[in-house]
């Protein structure tokens, strides 16, 4: 088998650099060089010995992410960032699906427990219950991503007040003031801030509900946008807790004539592709999944060196992006 000073000498640079790279440590090489690591590497049929790393420092190399759903738009492009942090920091990933349900989610943590992975990274939420039965140790590095706030263990999510605020501010600026929040009640934390901004600008609180697609079917977010089509005439604008939703949202009220921005105004929240490539792209509250991914890992990275200070809650601050679903009235101020 190569060795790492065979795949330095074909690729015409030091060992240590070879190290850095093959490591996960991009920036310490330019593109061609690494290029010419990875060409001597492959050529060579060379592997970092990452079982021999984990006997000298105690630790596997590897994290689980446990994602409840990884069709949704939302935590796919979560999931995407995570593999990304995880790369420039020389970890691997073991990607598992608990599809909502606490008995998968106990497979999944026991799964990765067993399997030796440093740290377990939750998109979506996970209960209590769940780790109460893993019977994982206490100090085990978790890292919850989510809105919840009083967990007892870390968790990391966005602020979505500060994107609100934007986005009322828009909405306003552009002579609407009968608004109404689009939801699946699961989103409080969605839900809470834009009764703060009704609260702050004077503007009544007014709200559809639908049960999430993921547990109802896509149905139920089509007939609430009956709904929706169905109180149009009362209403300047609408906020949607989430663009995948607002997608099935306008396809129900499309089926009653209400078209967006021609009838109403609309901003959407999550700000993936389906924001931006939608008829017309949606002006969206932005969610910086980098940031939440760069967080999540630091305090997982703390954690599994023991350097972490109390478990507790961060947030990331959301802003507003302005696309073509807003539409000035006549009537604005």
């Amino acid at each position: 088998m190569a060795t790492i000073k065979e795949v330095a000498k074909l690729a015409g640079v030091s060992y240590q650099a070879v190290s850095a790279v093959l490591n996960g440590n991009l920036s310490k090489a330019s593109p061609a060089t690494r290029e010419r690591i990875f060409l001597a590497a492959a050529k060579l049929n060379y592997r970092p010995n990452r079982s021999a790393r984990s006997l000298v420092s105690g630790r596997s190399g590897m994290v689980g992410i446990v994602v409840q759903d990884i069709r949704s738009p939302y935590f796919a492009d979560l999931t995407w960032e995570l593999q990304r942090t995880a790369d420039r920091n020389d970890l691997q990933t073991i990607l598992m699906q608990s599809d909502w349900t606490d008995a998968r989610m106990l497979h999944c943590i026991c799964q990765l427990h067993s399997a030796s992975a440093d740290g377990i990274i939750f998109l979506g939420g996970v209960s209590r219950k769940a780790l109460r039965q893993a019977g994982i140790p206490d100090a085990y590095p978790l890292i919850q991503l989510d809105d919840a706030v009083d967990t007892g263990y870390d968790s990391v999510g966005f602020d979505y007040r500060p994107g609100m605020d934007e986005a009322f501010r828009c909405l306003l600026e552009n002579g609407h003031r009968r608004l109404a929040f689009v939801h699946d009640p699961v989103q409080q934390m969605k839900y809470d801030s834009y009764c703060e901004s009704c609260r702050k600008y004077g503007v009544p609180l007014r709200e559809f509900r639908y049960l999430s697609p993921t547990a109802a079917g896509e149905d139920a977010v089509i007939s609430c946008g009956h709904a929706v089509a169905g109180a149009a005439r009362e209403l300047d604008a609408i906020i949607v807790a989430s663009d995948y939703d607002a997608t099935l949202l306008l396809q129900g009220m499309a089926e009653r004539n209400i078209r967006i921005p021609r009838d109403l105004s609309l901003i959407a929240i999550d700000d993936t592709l389906l924001s931006r490539i939608g008829t017309p792209p949606f002006s969206a509250i932005s969610l910086d999944r980098r940031e939440l991914a760069e967080t999540a890992f630091r305090r997982l990275l703390a954690r599994i060196a023991k350097r972490e200070d109390a478990a507790g809650h961060r947030a990331v601050p959301t802003a507003l992006v302005r696309r073509q679903s807003v539409l000035r009235r006549d009537n604005a101020g």
